[in-house]
C-alpha cells in the first residue's frame, strides 16, 4: 500500500536531493522557478538535517541554518504551491550576528536589550532615517493621552479630508465623515503602516505631544508633508526645508496645506535621506519597551515567528535608501527583549540581505 503523501515528505524530497526534478511540481511555473532557488539555499545552508512536523507553517533544519515555508501538495504528493521565507543562517554568537551588519555598505545601527539592559550594540546612539518606524512615537503620544484620560481607545472620530495621504494603507480611500475609533486608527497605523491613519493620529494627539517624545524631529512631519516634500517639482522647497531653522520649516509645512495628495508618479524615488524622521535604534528600543504590551503592536509580527515567543510586538519602516526593523519579544519564560536595526545608504538596499542578518539575530535570542 502506497504511503500517504504529506507536506513533510515532499519537503524532505525537495531539500535533500542532489537534484530537483521538475516532475515533483504540479505546474510548469514552479518547476521552472523552484529548482534554482533550492540549489542556492542548499549551498547557503548545507545538508538537510530534519523536517519537523508542520504546524501552521513548515520548517526545514539544515547544517548551517533553517527555512520556514508554506507548502501545499495534491493527492499525488506534487507541490502545488510553496512560499519560502528568507533563510535563517546561524551565527556563532550574538556579537557575531550584530557585527554582520557592519558588512553592509552605507551606515548601519543595531541595539539589543534584555529586560531593559543592553546586551548588544552597534552605533546604537546614532540618529538615522527610519521611515515608518517613527510611528512608535505617535503611538506613545496616543497611549500617554489615553492613560491620562484625555482620549479613549473606543473614542469615535470622523474621517477628514486633510488626513488623506499616500499609501501604504487603505484609509486614504475611505469617505469623509466615516466613523473610526482611535483603536482602529492605531491598528492600521502599526499593522499595515497606514499613512492616512498616522496623520489622523498626529492631528488628534497634536504635533506638540509627539515632539515632546522626539524633540529632534521638530516640526514633526505628517506623512502627507513628507510626500509633498518629495515631489519632483519641489527641489527648491526641499532644499529650504533641509537647511531651514525650526521657524522656517514650520512656515514651509504650513505652505504645504494647500497642496493636494501627490500621485506616486509625481514623487522622487531616489534616496533623499535628509527628508525623513530620525531616531537611534536605542531610542526605538526605548519606545518599544514602553509600548510592547499595547495590543496593536502585536497584530503584525514582522520577521519574528509568533510560535517562538510568548508575545511579539513589531514596527518597521522603509523608504528608498532606508530600512528599519524594531521588534519587542517576550520569551516563554518571561524574559523581555528588544531588537532594533537600521540601515541607510544613498544606493538601493538589498532588503533580503538585511532581513537575513536580522533573522540571524532573532535566532540567537531564541
Amino acid at each position: 500500500m502506497a504511503e500517504t503523501p504529506t507536506p513533510e515528505k515532499a519537503a524532505e524530497r525537495l531539500f535533500s536531493g542532489e537534484t530537483v526534478e521538475k516532475g515533483w511540481f504540479a505546474n510548469q511555473g514552479l518547476a521552472s522557478a523552484v529548482p534554482h532557488l533550492v540549489e542556492e539555499l542548499n549551498q547557503e545552508l548545507g545538508a538537510l538535517q530534519a523536517v519537523p512536523p508542520c504546524g501552521e507553517r513548515c520548517a526545514a533544519i539544515f547544517e548551517r541554518g533553517e527555512l520556514h515555508f508554506d507548502m501545499k501538495i495534491d493527492a499525488e504528493g506534487l507541490i502545488t504551491s510553496i512560499l519560502i521565507d528568507p533563510p535563517v543562517v546561524y551565527s556563532a554568537s550574538l556579537d557575531a550576528a550584530i557585527d554582520a551588519f557592519s558588512e553592509l555598505p552605507g551606515s548601519s545601527s543595531v541595539h539589543v536589550t534584555r529586560n531593559g539592559e543592553v546586551i548588544g550594540d552597534l552605533n546604537g546612539e546614532a540618529p538615522m532615517a527610519v521611515g515608518s518606524a517613527f510611528k512608535l512615537a505617535v503611538l506613545k503620544a496616543l497611549n500617554q493621552l489615553i492613560g491620562a484620560g484625555k482620549l479613549e481607545w473606543d473614542q469615535v472620530v470622523d474621517m477628514k479630508e486633510e488626513w488623506r495621504s499616500v499609501p501604504s494603507g487603505q484609509l486614504q480611500a475611505w469617505p469623509v465623515g466615516a466613523p473610526i475609533t482611535l483603536h482602529t486608527l492605531a491598528s492600521l497605523m502599526i499593522s499595515v503602516s497606514d499613512n492616512t491613519a498616522t496623520d489622523a493620529l498626529i492631528d488628534l494627539v497634536t504635533r506638540n505631544s509627539v515632539e515632546t517624545i522626539s524633540p529632534r524631529n521638530r516640526p514633526f512631519m505628517t506623512t502627507r508633508e513628507f510626500f509633498q516634500l518629495k515631489r519632483l517639482d519641489m527641489p527648491e522647497t526641499r532644499a529650504q526645508y533641509v537647511d531651514g531653522s525650526y521657524d522656517e520649516r514650520s512656515r514651509i509645512s504650513s505652505s504645504l496645506k494647500g497642496l493636494g495628495v501627490p500621485r506616486v508618479s509625481e514623487l522622487n524615488t531616489d534616496p533623499l535621506l535628509q527628508i525623513e524622521w530620525f531616531f537611534s535604534t536605542q531610542e526605538l528600543c526605548g519606545l518599544m519597551d514602553d509600548l510592547h504590551s499595547v495590543d496593536v503592536l502585536q497584530i503584525n509580527p514582522g520577521l519574528a515567528r509568533k510560535e517562538d515567543w510568548s508575545t511579539v510586538a513589531y514596527k518597521g519602516g522603509s523608504d528608498a535608501g532606508v530600512v528599519n526593523l524594531t521588534t519587542g519579544l517576550v520569551a516563554h519564560d518571561g524574559t523581555r527583549y528588544c531588537v532594533s536595526a537600521t540601515w541607510n545608504d544613498t544606493a538601493s538596499l538589498d532588503q533580503l540581505a538585511f532581513s537575513m542578518k536580522y533573522l540571524a539575530l532573532l535566532h540567537q535570542l531564541k
